[in-house]
């Protein structure tokens, strides 16, 4: 059968319900005290050898065809064992159900459709985007390293001529699952049972290489495989051992790529920015290693909610390409994906430049302080020439007070007084609540976190807040931690001017453009002080803050005249009912 005929027969399966079938290989393994991955692997297995049994017909002989076809000694014997033991269940199902079903079930038991569950399996977009960006040809030989239950060299061999494709993988249940499916498919596909850090596997002369690793390990975890790889553990011998091991894995699978080559990895997005991995970007940006990176949507996997990292790495590399492809995606209800034709428009953006990606320079990152989010950037057009920095017209940056819930309590009052708090939940649409929690009294030891009259606020975390402080002479306000003040220099910049410009479109963009994390995005001090306004006229500034507090004004007495509009509504709607 030729790939494309393959490749539908594959797809059509999806749809089979064979839920009868894993109902009756549940109640006759549901005794024997098997983990997860053990149920799954004895799943497929049952399944595989009822297919094979409608042809052969024979115990006997199915464990002698078994013994000459199968060529992993693991899958081989796990197989016999399972063909002995049950043997009455693989021959009744045999009977009972279709090739289809039963081809259905050994190929998409777990999960049903490999987007759903990132556990075992690559989800199925992600996989053929990776596939589309290294460009397999027919002399290619491609590796996957962490194969789990094959889904991706699946994806890879169904629409690809390559001259090899390998999996390794730890685990023994999916080395067997991996392998049962390369055979009922009948692809050239070698799944190897071994460990992607502490072995080389060089020999392999894997010029293209893929990984989807375990997120959300720390170095520690590691470090009985790290310390048997020579070639690894020098990148990381002076790390942390509470960092992340996105880049560890990153490096096995680069280490393993044959010459010329491409190296994809999958890894969380805090890897691209955190300063713990700084040193190693540094070096891999600086030697060409770096080819590109994609910032992948959120919710595609379904262990995490946060956006991915596609690392795309090779050799010789001038430029970097950045795509932000955050936003491209289709929606589902519990987890979104990527179709066709947002693979496509992904693809095309990553090869052409476009909104969405640009090619930045070994310079361009080495002055982001090597970070690799794409998001910073892309997509920013400020719309001005001259430029200053926030740093330059700040007196001074600071963050608010650190205090605990039962601290603030003991000296919250209902009463009025001169003390007050300010936290995030009172900025809305740039402006400041008139009436602020009220305190007895402020410590000494935090005057030095109270704001002051005419100071820009600006909030830590997104959705990002911008509001100006109003304090009157004998007020003290009190600043939450997760809150900016900033002191600025009034003989170079108009505050209300600053405070106009950081709540427009441009300055949003560039809080959300410096802001690092995953879900809950925040900016640091550091990368605040980037920030760049229009160094503009002090006559032109004070004018559009002029007009800016005017319209302000007028939209107030709007606001007034409204909320007296609804209260005779109301009045009008209660003499009714």
């Amino acid at each position: 059968m030729n790939r494309e005929l393959k490749r539908e027969k594959y797809e059509s399966l999806k749809h089979f319900d064979f839920s009868e079938c894993e109902s009756l290989i549940m109640a006759s393994i549901k005794e024997s005290n098997l983990d997860s991955k053990q149920i799954l692997s004895h799943k497929v297995a049952i399944a595989a050898l009822a297919l094979l049994f409608k042809q052969i017909r024979n115990n006997a002989a199915l464990i002698d065809f078994v013994d000459k076809n199968i060529c992993d000694e693991t899958t081989r014997s796990f197989l016999k064992k399972i063909a002995n033991k049950f043997n009455n269940l693989i021959e009744e199902l045999s009977r009972k159900f279709s090739d289809d079903v039963l081809q259905a079930l050994t190929l998409y038991v777990e999960p049903r459709l490999f987007s759903e569950v990132s556990e075992y399996a690559t989800p199925v977009g992600i996989s053929k985007l990776a596939i589309r960006l290294l460009e397999l040809k027919e002399n290619d030989i491609l590796l996957d390293m962490g194969s789990g239950v094959n889904s991706f060299l699946i994806e890879a061999a169904l629409d690809n001529e390559c001259k090899a494709f390998y999996g390794v993988e730890i685990n023994t249940d999916n080395v067997v699952i991996g392998n049962i499916r390369t055979f009922i498919l009948n692809l050239p596909i070698k799944i190897i049972q071994g460990n992607i850090l502490s072995q080389d596997h060089a020999h392999l002369k894997a010029n293209k290489v893929f990984s989807n690793h375990p997120l959300g390990l720390r170095l520690r975890d590691v470090d009985d495989f790290l310390n048997k790889n020579q070639r690894l553990i020098k990148y990381f011998k002076h790390a942390k051992r509470t960092i992340s091991t996105d880049w560890v894995f990153t490096m096995a699978a680069y280490l393993n790529m044959d010459r010329p080559g491409k190296t994809i990895v999958l890894m969380s997005n805090a890897g691209t920015w955190n300063k713990p991995d700084e040193g190693l970007r540094k070096l891999l940006v600086e030697e060409g290693v770096v080819e590109g990176i994609v910032l992948l949507p959120a919710r595609l996997m379904s262990s995490t909610a946060m956006s991915l990292t596609m690392m795309i790495l090779s050799d010789n590399n001038k430029t970097v390409k950045m795509v932000d492809a955050s936003e491209i995606y289709t929606e589902g209800r519990r987890q979104n994906s990527l179709e066709e034709q947002d693979i496509s428009r992904i693809v095309n953006a990553y090869f052409n430049d476009s909104q969405i990606s640009k090619g930045v320079t070994v310079e361009e990152i080495a002055n982001n302080d090597y970070i690799l989010n794409p998001q910073r950037y892309i997509g920013l057009e400020l719309g001005f020439d001259n430029r200053i920095t926030l740093a330059e017209v700040s007196a001074s940056i600071n963050r608010g007070v650190m205090i605990t819930s039962n601290e603030l309590d003991e000296i919250a009052t209902k009463e009025e007084t001169n003390y007050r708090y300010l936290m995030l939940g009172n900025i809305n649409d740039g402006v400041i609540d008139s009436r602020l929690p009220c305190l007895t009294h402020i410590d000494e030891k935090y005057k030095k976190y109270c704001i002051k009259d005419g100071n820009l606020i600006i909030s830590k975390n997104s959705p990002f807040k911008v509001a100006l402080a109003s304090v009157d002479e004998d007020e003290h306000i009190l600043a939450a931690g997760n809150l900016y003040f900033i002191e600025l220099d009034e003989t170079r910049v108009n505050p209300v001017f600053v405070s106009v410009f950081m709540q427009s479109e441009a300055g949003m963009a560039q809080l959300h453009r410096f802001a690092k994390g995953g879900i809950l995005k925040s900016i640091s001090i550091q990368d605040l002080k980037k920030i760049e306004i229009p160094n503009i006229p002090r006559e032109q500034q004070d004018r559009i803050a002029e007009e800016y507090l005017q319209l302000k004004d007028q939209l107030n007495v709007l606001q007034r005249q409204m909320d007296l509009v609804r209260d005779r509504m109301d009045r009008i709607l209660e003499g009714v009912l």
